[in-house]
């Protein structure tokens, strides 16, 4: 188990990117790279979601997200909203969800 999403680690796999959005944006060539990633992971485990680090605190309350203190929040805002389009839409063909709806 890696640090990576808080609330999540025990379940999840990491994919870190390296990039900020500003000065080192992310690519295209990232976003292919986790489309590929993911759909290949897919094949090895049994994924059922996708989730940016940025979303990691909208996971709170499912039964996948395990609360150890919960004073301790996600502050991540990568990979951001766009990019997580881009890769759900490259893996829209697979039976993954992202995280639930914002309120």
């Amino acid at each position: 188990m890696a640090r990576h999403a808080i609330g999540l680690n025990h379940v999840a796999i990491g994919v870190e990117n390296v990039g900020n959005g500003k000065s080192m944006p992310l690519t295209e060539a990232q976003v292919q790279a986790n489309a590929a990633l993911v759909r290949y992971l897919a094949t090895q485990f049994s994924i059922t979601h996708v989730i940016g680090h940025h979303e990691a605190d909208q996971m709170r309350g499912h039964p996948y997200y395990l609360e150890k203190d919960p004073s301790y929040r996600n502050t991540h805002n990568d990979p951001g909203p766009q990019f997580m389009k881009r890769v759900r839409a490259l893996l829209a063909d697979l039976p993954l969800s992202g995280p639930p709806a914002s309120p």
